[in-house]
């Protein structure tokens, strides 16, 4: 006589597909948190790759226009400030122009800078601008200890900068929101004179925050640093994720 066939009870089938559907959702966890992790390195390695590409702008001597011109590009001025929603930058950057020729006083770069007239307009003109935001999202901010400033955008301005007599590049920090100098020299059509007590521009390091997704707070942000005294864009590191100098964990 025959055996009876059996088949598979509905217990037998709700735990094969539960088990089948949580391992679907492991793996799809899995290939997301990749996905994820891949674009905020990313993002990491681009603002770090569009900061050592500003060194490589202001290091070698241009003049505007074609041909021949009295007015040179001495380096940039990257500008950082927040847009509507105050979660993710607006990051710009302007040529510095200004006029060809030496300097008479020995007072300092940013007395040099005055001196030759340089600023983001020069004979009413504006120099190149480019805009840069930060890719998959994420947010540049500042890094800091006290939780009134943790987890907010990086306001302020770097300036990237090529000495007019001895060809050296210097770097320059100021956490000032400096964006409405910017735009109030632009409308006006002047220069903007750089004074570096008005203006809060030091010779310092600067870590900047990068948090993938802006407006939380996370506690694994990497830290991308300019180092005080900068003169390309060897200066510019991404620090490691764990230990001490990450600025951006703490």
């Amino acid at each position: 006589m025959l055996g009876k066939k059996r088949g598979f009870t509905m217990i037998e089938v709700a735990l094969f597909l539960a088990i089948t559907g949580a391992l679907f959702v492991g793996v799809t966890v899995g290939v997301q948190n990749s996905i994820f992790q891949q674009r905020y390195n990313d993002s990491v390695q681009n603002f770090a790759e569009f900061l050592r590409t500003s060194y490589a702008e202001s290091m070698n001597v241009q003049g505007v226009g074609n041909g021949r011109s009295d007015t040179i590009i001495y380096g940039k001025l990257i500008v950082f400030s927040t847009n509507d929603n105050d979660s993710r930058n607006d990051i710009i950057k302007y040529d510095l122009v200004g006029n060809e020729g030496d300097i008479s006083s020995g007072e300092g770069l940013l007395k040099a800078l005055k001196e030759l007239n340089v600023g983001v307009v020069h004979d009413g003109k504006v120099g190149m601008m480019d805009t840069y935001t930060p890719r998959w999202s994420s947010s540049i901010e500042k890094a800091c200890n006290g939780s009134e400033c943790k987890y907010t955008p990086f306001v302020g301005a770097v300036l990237i900068v090529r000495h007019p007599r001895s060809g050296a590049t210097f770097t320059y920090i100021t956490d000032v929101n400096i964006i409405s100098y910017v735009d109030a020299n632009i409308k006006e059509g002047s220069s903007i004179l750089w004074d570096g007590v008005e203006l809060g521009f030091k010779k310092e390091e600067v870590n900047f925050c990068i948090n993938p997704t802006a407006g939380e707070a996370r506690s694994n942000r990497r830290d991308v640093k300019i180092v005080r005294g900068a003169r390309n864009g060897s200066g510019v590191e991404i620090v490691a994720d764990e230990g001490e100098h990450n600025k951006c964990t703490k």
